[in-house]
């Protein structure tokens, strides 16, 4: 497996992959199944976005990416981020690679914070963020809905660089 930033080429594979993620309404609110061309918009944002990718650099196994997080200045070192992986990929250590990986991105950048939600009953992607090094933070009770239902969420962090160390 081989961890790099992402390109407009993995566009589809990193569009399929996160329509995945939608369909299986376990890891985020959205509901509209994105284009490519979308994702590419990600790209032009200039944020530490990655992808994982089979030994061949061509097959993207998952991607992790941050997006920001307020637009208020005193919250300008903190970020977003959200991680997928494809399905056929999943139990093999891409996540929390791509965790770790985009930890260090991110800190390269300048931020200090990666945040995000995860819903409570995504016992999977809560595990992955304990293992790669984030904080459970507390739970947001009924924080949105999806379907229809009321959804409770974790807050979860990682604090980067000096953050981290004092």
């Amino acid at each position: 497996m081989t961890i790099r930033p992402a390109r407009a080429a993995d566009a589809a594979q990193v569009a399929a992959i996160y329509n995945h993620g939608i369909a299986e309404r376990q890891a985020t609110f959205e509901t509209r199944a994105r284009r490519p061309a979308e994702i590419e918009g990600w790209l032009e944002e200039g944020r530490p976005f990655l992808v994982a990718t089979e030994d061949d650099d061509t097959t993207v196994l998952g991607f992790a990416r941050v997006s920001p997080y307020s637009v208020r200045q005193a919250y300008a070192g903190v970020a977003e981020h959200a991680v997928y992986v494809a399905e056929r990929a999943r139990h093999r250590g891409v996540g929390a690679a791509l965790l770790n990986a985009l930890a260090k991105s991110a800190e390269q950048a300048g931020y200090y914070k990666l945040t995000s939600r995860v819903f409570t009953t995504n016992t999977a992607s809560l595990a992955l963020h304990r293992r790669a090094g984030f904080t459970e933070v507390g739970v947001q009770r009924r924080h949105g809905q999806l379907d229809g239902e009321w959804k409770d969420t974790m807050l979860v962090e990682r604090l980067l660089g000096e953050a981290a160390r004092q």
